[in-house]
């Protein structure tokens, strides 16, 4: 009985997860989004699922030999989840090896977001190296994004906990633990993740277009690390102005992957962060780098100096 209910949990899960991609294809190479998340907050919805889509769309117009090894995002305004976003995909060249296309998203006729997606032809090869993978807690032993919300909330608010955000982020299709790092204020960050429900199902387009989407979440925000528990400093606004991802090897979007990211420098406006996204054997299977505009104030003429390096520390449940 209760292997049933699960089961039941994993279609049910699986079905959200499709459903949080599926596009509706409404002409030649053109595709309009179903479902939208504009998160509590936001001016707009969720980046993420806009880049998820959009390698979704543009995947629809490539044959199965190949797969993407990179796409290029600019979020040029905010889309709002009272509209669906049309995608619209052109097919820049169409290699032997490689391929690429153009995505235009457009929301009432305006250009919100472009991508520049390529695909490549698998191919072999005997060149190959990667950073080893973080030495951090396996992902059971340590406390779920929502459980990181609500002692957050205790710890700062004095019990007074935001269960409507805490609810909502436990609705996503994606899970994570947070990796507890063993210095605040460093700008850097880790968490292990994953897509809810079974997708051993679901083609690789669709678990690449899944980490996509999960791959927006905490990114950017890792740049204000280092003012979070500052009292000279006051944040006024983070907002992502692109998206980069090269997929390295096949990966289940569906088993845990730790996300190691770091930003290196934010000055003139702007934050730059990185990312490493390693399968749990410790393979580097993508990385992604972002640029946002972070904006607030702070001790004139003054530049944090860090050391280029990520530490975590045991879990403290």
């Amino acid at each position: 009985m209760a292997s049933e209910v699960k089961a039941e949990e994993d279609t049910n899960l699986t079905t959200f997860n499709e459903r949080t991609l599926e596009l509706e294809e409404i002409g030649p190479d053109t595709f309009l989004s179903v479902d939208l998340w504009q998160p509590r907050g936001n001016r707009g919805v969720f980046g993420g699922q806009v880049v998820g889509q959009a390698l979704s769309a543009a995947g629809k117009t490539v044959d199965s030999p190949f797969r993407c090894n990179s796409l290029h995002c600019y979020f040029l305004a905010a889309g709002k989840n009272s509209d669906q976003i049309a995608y619209e995909v052109r097919r820049i060249r169409q290699g032997k090896s490689y391929c690429t296309r153009l995505v235009v998203a457009k929301q009432n006729g305006r250009v919100i977001f472009i991508a520049t997606v390529s695909f490549q032809r698998c191919e072999a090869s005997t060149l190959r190296h990667q950073y080893v993978m973080p030495k951090v807690p396996a992902p059971e032993t340590l406390i779920s994004r929502e459980e990181y919300l609500r002692r957050q909330g205790q710890r700062i608010n004095n019990a007074e906990i935001d269960e409507a955000k805490i609810a909502e982020y436990g609705a996503l299709p994606v899970e994570s633990r947070i990796v507890p790092q063993k210095s605040d204020g460093l700008p850097v960050n880790a968490i292990w993740m994953r897509a809810k429900g079974d997708m051993s199902g679901l083609g690789h387009m669709h678990h690449q277009s899944m980490l996509a989407y999960a791959s927006d979440f905490a990114l950017i925000g890792t740049s204000t690390r280092p003012y979070q528990k500052k009292d000279s400093y006051d944040m006024e606004m983070l907002v992502s102005l692109d998206h980069t991802i090269w997929f390295h090897e096949p990966f289940r979007a569906d088993e845990w992957l730790l996300y190691v990211m770091e930003s290196p420098r934010a000055a003139g406006g702007r934050a730059l962060a990185t990312g490493r996204i390693y399968s749990r054997d410790g393979v580097l299977v993508a990385s992604t780098a972002q640029e946002g505009v972070l904006r607030g104030k702070g001790p004139t003429a003054q530049t944090l100096q860090f050391a280029s390096s990520v530490t975590h520390t045991p879990a403290k449940l």
